[in-house]
């Protein structure tokens, strides 16, 4: 998908209300994946301020700018993480209390490999938060069809809500 597409769909939501959704406490250990303009990530590691956020993204430059502005502001609690193979994210077996994946239909080449390996990256009594565009076009799949897949990778569904006309997010626990 065009960068720049996901940058303008990253922009139009509201990140408050999506942290405002999530089960965050301060001391978790949270994994973003797919986090294109790494809004949500800063965010989040300045709501988990005892914890850590690994932003993780396919796209290089996604990294260098998320980076810089880390710099910038200071931020020591969010670690920028390439992404090589979605089978393979590299993070410790259960280490993770909490994951976004940020559109992942679009993102993603193998779904059902993302959520099996976020399966087991998170901890027992963890959650995943999906989020997504409602389907417009032939080459989406549906909410179902999509939670019917998190369920098979050993997910339990919890919540859905709209953010907006266009974007959902769906909740699960581990």
């Amino acid at each position: 998908m065009n960068n720049q597409l996901l940058n303008d769909i990253d922009s139009k939501l509201d990140i408050y209300q999506i942290i405002s959704l999530l089960p965050t406490t301060p001391y978790h250990d949270i994994a973003h994946v797919f986090f294109s303009s790494g809004e949500l990530s800063i965010q989040l590691g300045k709501i988990v301020y005892r914890g850590q956020v690994k932003a993780l993204d396919p796209v290089k430059k996604n990294l260098t700018l998320i980076r810089k502005e880390l710099k910038k502001i200071r931020l020591t609690n969010v670690k920028a993480l390439h992404i090589l193979d979605e089978a393979n994210l590299k993070l410790k077996d259960s280490s993770i209390d909490g994951a976004v994946i940020s559109f992942a239909i679009r993102n993603s080449s193998n779904i059902t490999s993302i959520l099996n390996e976020s399966n087991r990256f998170i901890n027992k009594g963890g959650w995943l938060s999906l989020i997504d565009e409602h389907p417009s076009n032939n080459n989406s799949i549906s909410c179902n069809t999509y939670k019917q897949i998190a369920e098979k990778s050993g997910f339990h569904f919890h919540s859905k809500h709209n953010l907006s006309d266009t974007i959902y997010m769906m909740l699960f626990r581990k």
